[in-house]
Parts: C-alpha cells; sequence; structure tokens
C-alpha cells in the first residue's frame, strides 16, 4: 500500500503535538510529587517532539525521523513508570503508538514496502486523550 506524500504529512502531524497543559493539578496530593514531575516531563518532551524539524525528502530524512519518534516513545514510557498507575498506563500505550510510527518510517525509508500500512491515528488520538486525562492537561490534539 502506498501512501501520498499528503496523507503521510496527515499521520506525521503527530509532529504537531499540542498539550495544552492546567499542570497535573491535585494529584500532587495523591501520588507525591512523582506523578506530577512525570507528567510534566512527558509535557516538555511532546512539546519539544512537536516544534523540532522532522524531514521525509530523503531516506535519511525518514530514518531520523523515525529516530525522533522512538527517543521520544522511550522517554513517554519512562516517565509514565516513574509515575506509575494511570499515566503510566496511558503513555505506555502511547508510546507504543510513537514505535509503530516509527518503524513504519524506518521501513519506508529502506525502501521495504512489506507490511506497511497507515498507523492508527484514531488510536493514537484516542491514547493521547487518555494520557492528557491521566496527566490532567487540558487538552490534547494531533496536527
Amino acid at each position: 500500500m502506498r501512501m501520498s506524500a499528503t496523507k503521510l504529512v496527515g499521520v506525521l502531524a503527530v509532529g504537531g503535538l499540542m498539550l495544552g497543559s492546567t499542570g497535573c493539578g491535585a494529584v500532587d496530593a495523591i501520588a507525591g510529587g512523582k506523578k506530577t514531575t512525570a507528567c510534566k516531563n512527558i509535557e516538555k518532551e511532546l512539546r519539544t517532539f512537536s516544534t523540532g524539524s522532522m524531514s521525509m525528502t530523503s531516506p535519511s530524512g525518514a530514518s531520523s525521523t523515525a529516530q525522533k519518534f522512538s527517543d521520544t516513545a522511550a522517554k513517554v514510557r519512562s516517565e509514565g513508570q516513574n509515575a506509575g498507575g494511570d499515566v503510566e498506563t496511558a503513555a505506555t500505550a502511547f508510546a507504543g503508538d510513537l514505535d509503530n510510527t516509527a518503524e513504519m518510517l524506518r521501513k519506508l525509508s529502506s525502501g521495504d514496502m512489506s507490511g506497511v500500512s497507515q498507523p492508527d491515528t484514531a488510536a493514537m488520538q484516542r491514547h493521547g486523550n487518555d494520557l492528557a486525562d491521566a496527566c490532567g492537561f487540558s487538552a490534547f490534539r494531533l496536527g
């Protein structure tokens, strides 16, 4: 299945992740500072990710972009583990979506079209919203 450049850019709109934060709110008192700190670190990572440049114009650009997705997934997953509970569950699911996108980009950059399919952006949106709810962010959107 070939994706048009427009569809691929739409899929990569995850680069436009925006989390509007109200902080982690009252969870500070409930979960000590670990959940709050983890949520703030996740928000910072996603903001950095969304403002970073991504290139799909060359195989090395796609490979580099895939690495950014993987790195962000690892950081989100790690911070989720630090927080535990619902944040960990949501962060793990969202990080999995980022890893799936990275894998697709790696295959595309290597010319391996076998098994390449468009990432499930609906699931990514749902997992992102779950993460936003768990951390007390006021909004989450793709693109």
